[in-house]
């Protein structure tokens, strides 16, 4: 009786679990417990993460700026994220806006600049629109056709925390808060 393709299958299944299953096994293990080394910056982030995935033709760049967000460099991006501005009318029985507010008469209305919807709240990941947007939070995920991977989001976490700087690593001193402090150890420790 010739058992030759019974031996071959045999032999074959026994070289998968002998070889590749524990190769299997320690890139798995190996991946779990590795260390993300890419800066926690801005000057990092933006052009290895916001720009190729956020500022495309039809989204964040500047011909279509949607939501009036533009990630095409570093600086329009950290603008977006942290200094928009939005024209506010302002009633005349309101007083006088705070010194240093832009201010204008348009078509007889007076109106001011206010700050309005930031998506970044240094050293909170958690109250950070963005991150809610990159998780899909409460939030519509963002980028909607190829969401960021978790080792991504995780950076972009770690660089609010000590932050959210434009230029750096660190802002200065951070808040003593238990919370940003627990959430702080969470990200190194890669949880």
């Amino acid at each position: 009786m010739d058992d030759g393709p019974a031996r071959v299958s045999l032999m074959r299944k026994s070289w998968l679990s002998i070889v590749v299953a524990p190769a299997l096994a320690i890139g798995v293990v190996a991946g779990c417990g590795e260390v993300d080394t890419r800066p926690a910056q801005w000057d990092y982030i933006s052009p290895a993460l916001f720009q190729p995935n956020c500022a495309t033709s039809s989204c964040h760049g500047p011909a279509a700026a949607v939501s009036g967000l533009d990630f095409s460099t570093p600086e329009r991006g950290y603008l977006s994220l942290r200094g928009l501005w939005t024209w506010v009318v302002v009633a005349p029985d309101a007083g006088a806006p705070p010194a240093g507010t832009p201010c204008a008469t348009v078509k007889g209305t007076f109106v001011c600049e206010e700050p309005t919807r930031p998506l970044v709240t240094p050293y909170d990941p958690a109250g950070s629109r963005v991150v809610n947007m990159l998780r899909a939070r409460d939030a519509p995920r963002m980028p909607p056709d190829r969401p960021l991977t978790e080792p991504d989001i995780r950076l972009i976490e770690r660089w609010i925390l000590n932050g959210a700087c434009e230029v750096g690593v660190s802002c200065g001193p951070t808040p003593s808060n238990d919370a940003a402090s627990d959430a702080r150890a969470d990200l190194r420790a890669g949880g």
